[in-house]
């Protein structure tokens, strides 16, 4: 089961307005423990409704990856939801002896692939992938691993997990994989707080990542949905690639293709003894619950897990400084858009606050760079179009973003066109932006009515979905290593002057550390240039059409129907409109093959 495609932009919307929302509002009042095993507990208390919103966050995320498994973090997303030695099999002796076979069968395959690899460098062959580059001796033991997960496949209970909480209340369970932090959760009645307890301590004690070939298959076609099939989604990846020169964060959470068809098993095995282990979990609970009895609840079910038998490598490798200016010029089927990366500061970093405030003072409806794209040039569209809006975010076309990574940050400027602009207007008029903000300090009421902004940001978020919203806040900052910064940011923020943030404008948004990237339209077939179509819709589109699990496509469904309300502009609503009708049907096709 693809669970991630189908929540991927509403995870995306909370932890990035999660961590660009600085206000001096109200405290999040956690109650924090330590298990034995060196498991971090968090608990905030809700009372508005009888349920908790449950969930495990893993301090891991894929910047801990190396060349070889990138993309290994999130796959571990979707293998956590395969099931254990009890849960997800009907005979798990066979289970485990078919996974054995089918670990000795890639054994001799990889030995293949060496060949193949070999005959691509030395140009016999185009493409690994093309069935007929495989090797004879290839062929054969492909058909017995096929045959094989073909056994296997009638041993499986799928998605028992999810049948067991929705049978008992439980609803919106998912997961999401970021840079630094692999997140699971679940919102579940409270007297079945029990059963998440058992299932969850089971599902992190003795998991089976049964499928794990097939799944690995699941997550590269994600990829060539995801990133290759989008009008600029390799061209976006090129970019980050781009940006970030030595540190992890050079590649995109989904992984390289190449590493994606090669991740063994065994290196998935060590790769979760290593990062899974209580000692680098933290569980947060919020909603109507007792902290100092629940305790007692997550100390029966949890402590029984040992600690890793080794503590988590440190990320050593830092990023390198730019030394010049670094352009990415490209073409697609798109509207033009531009976007200026600047090398900044790390997460909780002194100056990460007036950096988030500076990007709160040229962003949204009343920011600079809105009046002086928007209003006064007009060569800027309003909004983005696509699904930002109804997850949380404005989806403004244009906008700023300090994004403090726990390793590394990048102050990120946004700008998308109207049709028949260049993107190279748009880079020029944000340099106009960043240039008065560098000469003129931010005036005093200006100033103070951003961090007023902020400070209802912040508010809204935290009541996102019944406490969705303070789990990922807590989650976020727990992951990263402290989750009082929770608390802290907004208050550091509040501190941030008129002096700080032309500093930080001048110190940081420097010409040599400027990473630009303009997107023009690409011609059409008689040579003339179209706006073509928003690549968040098309994307949007691809993962409905390739839809195969009903409870997750109704919970889709239910998503863009929530945020219908919230579309003002003509053209997006057509968009959701379009989305719905086509996931309706998607729907209804699906629930008509399983029945036959």
């Amino acid at each position: 089961m693809n669970r991630s495609i189908t929540f991927a932009a509403l995870v995306c919307a909370v932890v990035i307005l999660g961590a660009a929302t600085p206000a001096a509002g109200q405290n999040i009042d956690a109650k924090e423990y330590w298990l034995d095993n060196g498991m971090q507990v968090l608990m905030v208390e809700r009372h508005e409704t009888p349920t908790i919103m449950a969930s495990i966050f893993a301090r891991v995320g894929s910047a801990n990856e190396a060349t070889g498994i990138t993309g290994i973090s999130h796959l571990f997303e979707h293998m956590m939801f395969k099931g254990t030695e009890t849960i997800g099999t009907k005979d798990i002796e066979r289970d485990l002896e078919i996974m054995a076979q089918l670990d000795s069968l890639r054994e001799l395959m990889r030995a293949e692939e060496r060949i193949m690899r070999e005959n691509l460098r030395r140009g016999k062959i185009a493409d690994m992938l093309d069935p007929e580059a495989k090797t004879p001796r290839y062929r054969e033991i492909e058909a017995v691993f096929d045959s094989l997960i073909l056994e296997q496949r009638q041993l499986i209970v799928k998605d028992q997990l999810d049948e067991l909480y929705t049978k008992h209340g439980g609803y919106f369970l998912n997961a999401f994989t970021s840079d630094d932090a692999t997140g699971y959760f679940v919102r579940l009645p409270k007297n079945k707080i029990e059963l998440y307890m058992w299932l969850e301590s089971d599902r992190f004690s003795n998991p089976v990542f049964r499928e794990f070939y097939s799944e690995r298959d699941v997550v590269r076609e994600e990829r060539r949905l995801g990133v290759e099939s989008t009008p600029t989604g390799m061209i976006e990846e090129d970019f980050r690639a781009m940006f970030w020169k030595s540190s992890s964060y050079h590649w995109d959470i989904i992984g390289w293709a190449s590493d994606l068809d090669n991740i063994t098993r065994e290196q998935a095995n060590q790769y979760y003894d290593t990062y899974y282990a209580p000692n680098n979990l933290t569980m947060i609970l919020v909603g109507d619950l007792e902290p100092d009895k629940m305790i007692k609840l997550v100390r029966k079910y949890f402590e029984r897990i040992p600690r890793g038998e080794t503590d988590p490598p440190d990320v050593v490798t830092l990023e390198e400084k730019q030394h010049g200016e670094k352009r990415l010029i490209a073409e697609a089927e798109t509207s033009p858009e531009a976007k200026i990366w600047y090398h900044t500061v790390a997460w909780k970093h002194t100056d990460s606050y007036p950096l988030e405030v500076l990007a709160g003072i040229m962003s949204g409806k009343t920011g600079r760079l809105f009046k002086k794209l928007v209003d006064e040039k007009g060569i800027a569209k309003s909004t983005a179009g696509g699904r930002g809006r109804m997850f949380g975010g404005d989806n403004l076309a244009v906008g700023a973003t300090q994004d403090s990574k726990k390793y590394a940050g990048a102050f990120q400027i946004k700008a998308e066109g109207i049709s028949d602009v260049r993107a190279e207007q748009l880079e020029q008029a944000m340099y106009e932006v960043i240039e008065d903000l560098k000469d003129n300090p931010v005036p005093e009421e200006e100033l103070q009515k951003v961090k007023n902004q902020l400070r209802v940001q912040k508010i809204r978020f935290m009541d996102i979905m019944s406490g969705i919203g303070i789990l990922f806040y807590l989650g976020q900052n727990a992951a990263m290593g402290d989750w009082t910064e929770a608390n802290n940011n907004p208050q550091m923020c509040d501190q941030v002057t008129a002096q700080d943030v032309q500093r930080v404008a001048k110190e940081y948004l420097a010409d040599d550390q400027r990473n630009v990237m303009v997107i023009n339209t690409k011609a059409g077939p008689e040579g003339e240039a179209g706006e073509g179509e928003d690549p968040q819709f098309v994307q949007a589109m691809q993962m409905i059409k390739s839809a195969t699990d009903v409870a997750r496509l109704e919970q889709m469904i239910g998503m863009f129907s929530m945020g219908m309300d919230k579309v003002e502009d003509p053209k997006e609503k057509a968009q959701m409109e379009e989305l719905l009708k086509v996931a309706s049907e998607r729907l209804k096709d699906l629930k008509e093959a399983e029945k036959k």
